[in-house]
Parts: structure tokens; sequence; C-alpha cells
């Protein structure tokens, strides 16, 4: 056996450059043919050996297989002319050099596999159900998917998941941070289409496609060109899109996007929620601007009162929704539980803006 080692050393050093290309289509075919002419060339001397020398076919078989692998137990050896010469032909000679080419190619296979997983130039073609991310954020990428991936992770109902990106973002590799979360990439150019058939998009279960630079209005275009190459596949996988330009939204969901939201890069968690519970960021967005609704604080002052009755005297009087409130300490307080009694300097309310009262008129209501 350190006979083939040294070979397999030989090979490695005759390497000028880098990997070779053994991890394409053909080289599992070229393993599979050498492991069979080695087998073949095994069986023949075991035959001879059983014919000329005497030996069981178990004995003769051992001795093949001993004397291929430069083992030599000594146990066993060929006397007679035709199986010294069958041994030197075909093990020393033939048998060894297919062994030592057979073991130099699976490891050279095995490491440009290894390699071309870390820099992204492998098709991952058993992922299925899994969370394809398309495009990284220009801009403190590694950060945003860093926080991105958390969030996935720790949200129950898709943390199992399997996650890939596709970008050019890294031809050497996933940063260390996203590679422990076990995270895979694909560096594809998004722009070719032929590439865009080696992400196994009809097999995802959810798509997210990144805005590909959040501080140029031109990335609605590409990513509107995404969305229709996706129309394409033969596939249903819930697609989220993020959006610069309000106006174009409609446009987005006219070629499958079910979600889509602007990037806000501070704040990842609207795309979970989206992925996780459909809709809610849509009013969590909400939350950030003064479209049609927007939260509010009133200084309102509450003693003793159930947050079950605010709930119910607010939406009675067509006043809004609370989300929560301050304490007398200082403490803001969101979502807190219904049969919780509320002493409140002040409220955080969800108002139309068609129906915004005053601080007193929302203290009335509460009356």
């Amino acid at each position: 056996m350190n006979r083939v080692l040294f070979f397999w050393r030989y090979r490695k050093r005759q390497k000028s450059k880098g990997f070779s290309k053994l991890t394409n289509t053909s080289m599992p075919g070229k393993l599979a043919k050498l492991l069979g002419i080695l087998l073949l060339v095994i069986s023949v001397h075991t035959l001879i050996i059983y014919y000329f020398e005497g030996l069981s076919f178990i004995d003769s078989a051992w001795l093949s297989f001993t004397s291929i692998t430069t083992v030599g137990y000594g146990d066993f050896s060929a006397s007679t002319l035709e199986g010294r010469i069958a041994t030197i032909v075909l093990i020393y000679i033939i048998g060894i050099w297919l062994l030592a080419q057979l073991a130099g190619d699976f490891l050279d296979f095995r490491a440009d596999k290894r390699e071309r997983m870390i820099r992204g130039l492998w098709r991952w073609k058993e992922m299925s159900d899994h969370i394809l991310i398309i495009n990284t954020p220009a801009t403190e990428g590694d950060r945003y998917l860093i926080r991105l991936i958390e969030q996935i992770k720790q949200t129950p109902e898709i943390d199992t998941l399997p996650i890939e990106i596709a970008t050019t973002a890294y031809p050497e590799g996933l940063p260390n941070a996203l590679r422990q979360m076990d995270v895979v990439h694909y560096h594809i150019d998004i722009s070719s289409t032929v590439q865009l058939e080696d992400l196994n998009v009809e097999a995802a279960k959810y798509i997210i496609v990144l805005c590909q630079n959040e501080a140029d209005v031109r990335s609605d275009s590409l990513t509107l060109d995404m969305l229709d190459r996706l129309n394409q596949y033969a596939c249903d996988p819930f697609i989220i899109a993020e959006c610069m330009l309000d106006e174009n939204r409609k446009r987005f969901h006219r070629l499958g996007a079910d979600a889509v939201i602007r990037p806000v890069r501070g704040y990842p968690e609207l795309i979970v929620r989206a992925l996780s519970a459909p809709g809610t960021e849509r009013v969590l967005e909400n939350l950030f601007t003064h479209d049609g609704a927007s939260a509010k604080r009133y200084d309102v002052r509450l003693n003793g009162i159930k947050w079950k009755d605010i709930a119910c005297k607010l939406i009675s009087a067509g006043a809004g929704t609370p989300l929560g409130f301050i304490s007398r300490d200082g403490e803001v307080v969101t979502n807190p539980f219904y049969e919780d009694t509320i002493d409140a300097t002040a409220l955080f309310i969800m108002v139309n803006d068609k129906t915004d009262l005053s601080a007193e008129a929302m203290q009335r209501a509460l009356a």
C-alpha cells in the first residue's frame, strides 16, 4: 500500500496549478471503469493461480489481493513458471498501476469536490424543500445574511430547512460564520438563464430575491427580470421579492411574487416573518410608514384597567388597535396578556389616518 501512496503523491507533485477538473459528469464513469478493469485483472490472476498452483479458490483470491496491495504476508506464493509470469504481468505491472491510478483519481475527486463546494462551484442536485436566497446586499452583505439566517434558524416553522445562497459575492467561499450555519452557496451570474437551471428552483420551498443594490432604483428592473425567468419553471415555491419603488409592487405580484417588501437592511426579520407567517410582513412594514395607518403614541393615564377592556373600548370607539403601553415605571410593554391589569402613562395605538383622534378624545374613549 505504501507504493500506492507513493504513486499518488507523485501525481500530486506533477500538478502545477490548483485542482484538476475531476468533478464533471465523466469522472464517476472513469472511476467505475478503472475499478471494473482492476477487478477483471484480479479475477484473471486468481483463476490462473487456482489452475496452475493447485490452491483453493479462496486461497488464490487471497494471494491476488495481498499481492496487488503489496502487503505480501508470505503465507502463499506462486511457485510455477506460469503463476510467476501471471503475477509479474497482471499484478506487478498492470494491477498495481491500476490501483494507484484509481486511488489517486478518487482522492483527487474528493479533494476537488470539497474545494468546489467551498468556492460555490458545486451543483447541489439533491437539495429540495430548501430556502433559496438570490443575490447579496451590496453593502454589509455578510452582516445582513448572518442576521437573516440566524433569525431563520430561530423560527420553528422553518428552522430545519436547508439554505442555499446564489451570488457572485463570494468567489473564494462563504465567510466562516455562514458556513458554520450549514449554509451552502452557488457562484452564479443570475443574468444567465442557463446557470439559473442549476439552482433546483423547481424543488425549492421558498425563494427570496434580494434587491441587488438598495441604493439604485434600477435594481427593481433586475428583480422583475428574475421573477419573469422564474415563471418559466414548472414550480410553485413561495416567492419573496424586495422592491424599492412602491409603484412596482403590483408588477412584482403579477410576475409571481407572493410577498413584496422594502429592502430594510437593518431589519431582516421582515423577510423571516414573510416566510413563517405570510402577510405579517405587510403589517410590520406599516409600522414604519404613514400610508393609511400608522402607530402613534398617546399620553393618557390609565389606572387598574384590564388590557382586554382597553382593546374593546378603543375598537368599539373606532379609535384604533392598541399595541402596547408605557408603565408607571417608564417600561415599554408590548402585546401584554389580555387579563393583565394596566397602570399606564401612555398607549401605543395603530390608528387609521382618517380617524386619528386627539389625546383628549382618546382619554374619553377609554373612560
